[in-house]
Formats: C-alpha cells, structure tokens, sequence
C-alpha cells in the first residue's frame, strides 16, 4: 500500500506535465486544456454543466469559452431538442489535433495495460474508478 500512496503523487504531478505541454502547444492555458477536454470526450455540453464540471462560476465559464472560441477550438451550437438552449462543442479540428497530441501517451498507455492480464486490468479499472470517486466526494464536501 506504501509503495502505491508514495507513487501516485509523481505519476499525477507527470500527468500534469504532460498537459501542460499540451496546453502550451494548443497555445492555450491548462484550465481551458481541460474545458476542451470535457467537450471532445463528451460533448457538446452546456455552458452551466461545464461551468459544474470545472468548478467555476458562470462569468468565469463565459470568458473561458470566449477564448475557446477565439483560439478557434469551439463554437457554441443550438441543441436540436431544444432550440433555447446552446451548447458548446469542439470544433473537428481541434478534436483531432487534441486526439493527436495525446496520441503517443494513449498509445504507451495501452502497451502497458496490455502487459497485465484481464483480471489485473480489472483490479486496476476498479481502484481507479473508487479513487476518482473519491477525490470527487472530498471536492463536493469541500465546495
């Protein structure tokens, strides 16, 4: 148990690092790396749900996808069921260049998960999931 506790602070801090990178390439700062990140993976998405998602304020959520949108890598679309509401989505462009410059980490990230077997994978998917369920509660109590 010691060995993990005192490892998953570097990977994290590594994890960091790599986004940030990837921030800077987009020419972009780490918190709006992360609103782009909410719309690729399940976008498009209202701004409040965003706003949540992030823990930000509305004002704070609007100047955010104002720069998004500026830079090029969103755009605020109507929702098809209900015309009043706007979401926000990536643009393709900036699907695919985010989908590329995480490419060679999805991709060493897969070799090593296939290095283990099913039932260690399972373990793995499993403190995972209760580890971000976690965080997530210690967030909520903390807001």
């Amino acid at each position: 148990m010691e060995r993990i506790a005192r490892l998953l602070p570097p990977w994290l801090s590594a994890v960091d690092a790599v986004n940030e990178v990837i921030a800077r390439e987009a020419g972009i700062g780490p918190s709006d790396l992360s609103c782009l990140h909410e719309v690729i993976v399940d976008g498009p998405l209202p701004a409040g749900e965003l706003a949540r998602r992030l823990r930000l304020t509305t004002g704070a959520i609007t100047h955010m996808i104002d720069r998004l949108t500026a830079a090029g890598l969103v755009q605020r679309v109507r929702d098809d069921t209900d015309r009043r509401r706007v979401l926000i989505e990536a643009v393709p462009k900036a699907r695919e260049q985010m989908l590329a410059r995480y490419g060679r980490l999805d991709t060493q990230t897969r070799a090593t998960l296939a290095s283990f077997t099913a039932a260690e994978r399972a373990v793995i998917a499993r403190f995972i999931e209760a580890s971000l369920h976690d965080t997530q509660s210690l967030l909520d109590r903390t807001s």
